[in-house]
């Protein structure tokens, strides 16, 4: 029998053996993993370096054989690492960065073909190097049919490596993405539809997509990432043409919709979520002050009154300072409710029903949140717009005195009345409400 002493001494060697050979893969790992993330952003930079500069002034039909030679070339680095190095990560990066590059080239065409269909009259950005003038229509098709081709077959390889389960869906999102990207509309009034439109149908997507926890990896993350990129390469697009206020209320709308509500899929860092809160929130109150600056007047009081219910409705969605939100929201609304009351403009004549309203739904949302800053506030405003109508009642007592007086008499007894007959009940509620009050925040 060998004693525990020698088998312990035969065992050691092997088990350090392991652990070298392990923190040495470990090593390896971290330092392919970081050549990776540096080829990727070295490849992405210079294509957007190439795209914003060129090379040489080189006419645009070249440049887009240019990149569409950056594609193949990415394409080809795919299949070395596939099928030469047996390696899988290589790949996808590969085959994802031509994918993304396609969209690319698919902008390009767009720009040709609005180009050749506006002549003079086509709106062109600043930049030299993204203007597509002087392309032969015989050009355009042998580009638009080489893009097609490549457009599935490159995307088809790409989503299939990256997330073969949802190859199908994934690629007819990013065929209808890409189509919304070739049309050869640059018109401030039909952008944002067009953009407003792709949003919406691909966060159905998306969110389709997340409730799989196989997307939520890495590989899912890109291909989830490819599909979306058609969308912001129009919004970016559309920046560098004459914006509307339109677009910028479209753009603003999504910044809320991805900081206010998306987000909180992605991450639950509270750094992020809290920068996010924020944007989100600035990005709210950005719509509604660039919708008085291109339809309404900034010295109307009540145009700043929606400022105060969006506070109080993003309230509920935030995850931090809900309670100060609905203080603003509370101290805002009673304060712009009777400026608009007290001045003489031509809005004041509704002041005061929206005053009622406003102060019945912060009345409400204090009972509802224990909150005593929203129901005094809506107490406050209430009282406030009926006491708008004060003259109106002088006015009626005025006309004819002794009708008024008799309501007033009859309203006095019936009170009388009704005070010693529910004596008990009365005091009863009081005590309650007035201590549960005194329990609220």
């Amino acid at each position: 029998m060998y004693s525990n002493e020698y088998i312990q001494e035969a065992v050691e060697p092997v088990i350090i053996e392991q652990d070298d050979k392990q923190a040495s893969k470990s090593l390896t790992a971290k330092i392919t993993t970081y050549l990776r993330w540096l080829g990727f952003l070295l490849i992405v930079l210079s294509a957007i370096s190439f795209m914003l500069q060129g090379y040489g002034e080189i006419p645009p039909a070249y440049r887009y054989w240019v990149g569409l030679g950056l594609t193949l070339l990415l394409c080809g680095g795919g299949l070395v690492c596939a099928y030469l190095f047996n390696e899988t990560k290589g790949a996808r990066i590969f085959f994802g960065l031509g994918t993304a590059f396609l969209s690319v080239q698919v902008s390009q065409i767009s720009s040709m073909l609005y180009a050749y269909l506006y002549g003079s009259n086509a709106l062109q950005p600043e930049f030299t190097s993204l203007q597509f003038n002087n392309v032969a229509p015989v050009t355009i098709s042998i580009d638009f049919a080489i893009t097609g081709l490549l457009l599935f077959l490159i995307s088809y390889a790409s989503y299939s490596i990256l997330a073969r389960k949802y190859l199908k869906t994934l690629l007819w999102t990013s065929v209808i993405s890409n189509l919304m990207l070739i049309l050869p509309i640059r018109e401030e009034t039909t952008i944002p539809f067009i953009i407003a439109g792709l949003f919406i149908f691909l966060r159905k997507i998306e969110q389709k997509l997340h409730n799989d926890s196989s997307m939520r990896l890495l590989e899912g993350l890109a291909a989830r990432a490819l599909i979306s990129l058609p969308l912001w390469i129009i919004v970016g697009r559309s920046i560098l043409h004459p914006t509307s206020s339109l677009l910028i209320t479209v753009i603003l709308a999504m910044v809320v919709v991805y900081c206010i509500y998306d987000i909180k899929r992605y991450t639950k860092s509270s750094s992020i979520l809290y920068i996010s809160q924020w944007i989100g929130t600035f990005a709210a109150i950005a719509i509604w002050i660039n919708g008085i600056n291109k339809f309404g007047d900034f010295s109307n009081t009540l145009s700043y009154l929606p400022i105060a219910f969006i506070l109080f409705m993003l309230s509920s969605q935030v995850n931090y300072h809900a309670r100060l939100y609905r203080f603003i929201s509370s101290v805002l609304t009673m304060w712009l409710s009777y400026s608009a009351m007290m001045d003489q403009q031509d809005m004041s004549i509704a002041a005061p029903v929206m005053t009622i309203t406003a102060g019945i739904l912060l009345t409400i949302s204090g009972i509802k949140y224990r909150e005593k800053i929203s129901f005094f506030s809506g107490n406050v405003c209430v009282a406030g717009g009926f006491l708008f109508y004060w003259e109106y009642a002088l006015n009626l007592y005025s006309n004819a005195p002794w009708i008024s007086s008799i309501a007033l008499g009859l309203f006095v007894i019936l009170l009388a009345s009704y005070i010693e007959n529910k004596e008990n009940q009365i005091k009863a509620k009081s005590s309650y409400y007035f201590n549960e009050l005194k329990s609220w925040n």
